[in-house]
């Protein structure tokens, strides 16, 4: 299967814009992914104190569930992270497509 080819037009990107495109959305991913990690970061800081004192008393399946959560985040954050890179690794292979640059 080969290449599809964009046609031509006033109101069409070129593949160089759509790389860019592309970069910019993976930046913005990887940002959203950065205060995702932040929140969850903050609400583990809560759940375990400043102390490591666990201020609100869980109980042994509180923390079970708790910790069940942060590795199901996780997870799921990892998954996106290879998607990215993968999303990555597609503009990097697109990029050779460009006519060199002087």
């Amino acid at each position: 299967m080969s290449m599809p080819e964009i046609p031509e037009g006033t109101n069409r990107p070129n593949l160089n814009e759509t790389l860019i495109d592309l970069l910019e959305s993976i930046a913005l991913e990887e940002m959203a992914l950065a205060h995702l990690m932040n929140a969850k970061a903050e609400e583990m800081q809560a759940f375990v104190g400043s102390n490591l004192d666990f201020p609100t008393n869980p109980s042994n399946d509180d923390i079970l569930r708790f910790d069940v959560s942060v590795t199901r985040f996780m997870e799921t954050l990892m998954f996106k992270e290879l998607f990215l890179l993968r999303k990555l690794e597609t503009a990097l292979a697109l990029r050779t497509q460009l006519p060199d640059e002087e």
